[in-house]
């Protein structure tokens, strides 16, 4: 009876592992910050999104007067048609060149799905100030169960700011980002960057603690993330 006990728990151990293993594998980060240089775990409709991410602080490249104030290298200026010195070089792009039509194309991009486990979420948010519910938006969305549950836009300027939504009345549902431009007059673009969930004390959150299982066979890992990742 004791042998049977015994070897009942060990078989219970071994479970737990292997699905601690299992769950730990699929475990992924999110880029959220756009520090691949594409647009992993991203999809776009639209054309607006086709020459995004931008690389560096292209406003400044051609005197705007209004620093991105982005974080690393990359991030969303719809307004904005360069890709870095390797394939922007290559596509006979410079620093500082604008979007064809500039502020024309439309579209939408949004992320992979992710559990809120924060009390709040944090973002550099820029671009135009045209919200949604208004005729034309740019902002960015955070959606659930395909409502819009917060929202916000920029302050008509290319110089991005730390936003934050209180995301604690939402905390276990699964949701997703959704950056929209739907405007082609002025100041018809969002800049976007550097999204977290934070706890409490205001500290960021590791996106795996987000992703974990929920994120397990929505979009394929690209050789860009792995080389972010897995170095």
């Amino acid at each position: 009876m004791g042998k049977n006990v015994f070897s009942l728990m060990i078989f219970f151990l071994i479970t737990i592992f292997i699905i601690m293993s299992v769950n730990l594998a699929f475990a992924r980060t999110f880029n959220n910050d756009f520090e691949t240089g594409d647009l992993t775990d991203w999809e776009k409709t639209g054309t607006a999104f086709d020459f995004q991410p931008t690389w560096g602080d292209n406003p400044t490249a051609r005197n705007r007067g209004q620093p991105s104030n982005h974080q690393g290298d990359w991030w969303l200026g719809l307004a904005e048609k360069y890709q870095g010195p390797e394939k922007g070089a290559a596509l006979g792009q410079n620093p500082g060149d604008l979007a064809d039509g500039v502020d024309a194309p439309q579209g939408t991009l949004t992320s992979i799905e992710f559990v809120i486990v924060g009390e709040s979420m944090n973002f550099l948010m820029g671009g135009g100030n045209r919200a949604w519910g208004t005729a034309e938006p740019c902002c960015v969305n955070l959606v659930i169960n395909g409502e819009v549950e917060r929202t916000m836009t920029g302050s008509n300027t290319e110089t991005m700011t730390r936003r934050e939504w209180d995301v604690s009345d939402l905390k276990g549902k699964t949701a997703q980002l959704v950056v929209v431009d739907s405007s082609s007059g002025g100041w018809g673009h969002p800049n976007f960057d550097d999204v977290h969930q934070a706890n409490a004390s205001g500290e960021n959150i590791p996106w795996g603690q987000a992703t974990a299982v929920e994120a397990r066979g929505k979009l394929a890992v690209s050789w860009a993330q792995m080389k972010k990742y897995y170095k």
